[in-house]
């Protein structure tokens, strides 16, 4: 194997590894939005999301909402990794074929 298939290789299990990291990170974080609303002058927060065809609201503290932000905000930053790590993996697929790929990352995976 040459030295330029082993370095994508490597970064094909990193790639692979930060994935699974980073989905059982996401299981942990709320999915959704969130929404303000006034109501007689007061500002009342709500965790929106959807389940299938129905929109479900959850009422969320005052005093939580900036964390919830900061929690949705981790969220959506974390997708955009999970997309980034998903293209570097098919760029590799594609460079050494995927059958290629997968068969020597279990090889190497089991040593």
């Amino acid at each position: 194997m040459s030295v330029l298939e082993e370095v994508l290789l490597e970064e094909y299990e990193r790639s692979v590894e930060s994935i699974a990291a980073i989905e059982e990170e996401l299981q942990d974080l709320p999915r959704g939005y969130l929404r303000e609303r006034k109501v007689r002058g007061s500002t009342y927060f709500y965790l929106q999301r959807r389940e299938g065809k129905r929109v479900i609201s959850e009422y969320v503290s005052r005093d939580e909402a900036p964390r919830m932000r900061e929690k949705l905000e981790r969220r959506k930053a974390l997708v955009e990794a999970i997309k980034i790590q998903e293209k570097n993996v098919r760029q590799i697929e594609r460079a050494l074929g995927k059958g290629f790929v997968q068969g020597r990352a279990l090889i190497r995976s089991s040593r």
